[in-house]
């Protein structure tokens, strides 16, 4: 935890600091995240008799779930990729992220660039589940928790591609929670923290 709570500070030890007060999902992971994970689509085959679409027959609070998390795991699909130029351009991140978590990507972003540093390896994700909905407000929204495994996701030098030297702690797996909106029919990760206090 240590490891990530450095990136925010333009040190030569800088770690992302994001990840910390949290976002994200980024995405998960962050990649595996991104939460939005564990979404499985499987079309209907055909029969004889018509049988009842996946659309028609799920209840549209079910399916608003399940897009905030498709954007979720979206979320944490773009944010390694951005951390590993380090860039947000040549990445889909604006597509999945706003307010408070894009700009904590942006600020993780020049950090790494600053201080010649860039993200390597993947987060892993995992059950992500939908802890609250708000789905009859202006804007709706869903709060998500995932479990976020930053243990094969690395800081390196740019130039040499070894390890930054970063503190080291001996929890790489704990809880992220995130806030997800809709906005003009789009669902966005708007902010997240992360929960260094409680493994999973």
């Amino acid at each position: 935890m240590a490891r990530l709570a450095q990136l925010g500070r333009n040190s030569s030890r800088a770690v992302p600091a994001f990840l910390l007060t949290v976002c994200v999902a980024l995405a998960a992971a962050c990649t595996s995240s991104s939460g939005s994970d564990n979404e499985k689509d499987k079309a209907a085959s055909p029969t004889a008799t018509a049988a009842p679409s996946k659309s028609a027959t799920l209840d549209p609070a079910e399916a608003a779930k399940a897009e905030a998390l498709a954007a979720y795991k979206g979320y944490w699909t773009e944010l390694p990729k951005a951390f590993a130029v380090p860039a947000i351009e040549g990445t889909d991140l604006k597509r999945y992220a706003a307010a408070g978590a894009l700009n904590k990507a942006m600020e993780t972003v020049a950090n790494l660039k600053t201080n010649g540093r860039v993200m390597t390896g993947q987060p892993v994700v995992s059950n992500a589940t939908v802890t609250g909905a708000e789905l009859e407000k202006k804007t709706p929204n869903v709060s998500v928790s995932a479990c976020l495994d930053i243990s094969k996701w690395k800081i390196t030098d740019k130039k040499t591609g070894r390890p930054a030297p970063v503190a080291s702690s001996p929890v790489s797996k704990y809880v992220v929670t995130s806030l997800v909106e809709r906005w003009d029919g789009s669902w966005m990760v708007l902010k997240y923290e992360l929960h260094a206090d409680q493994p999973c």
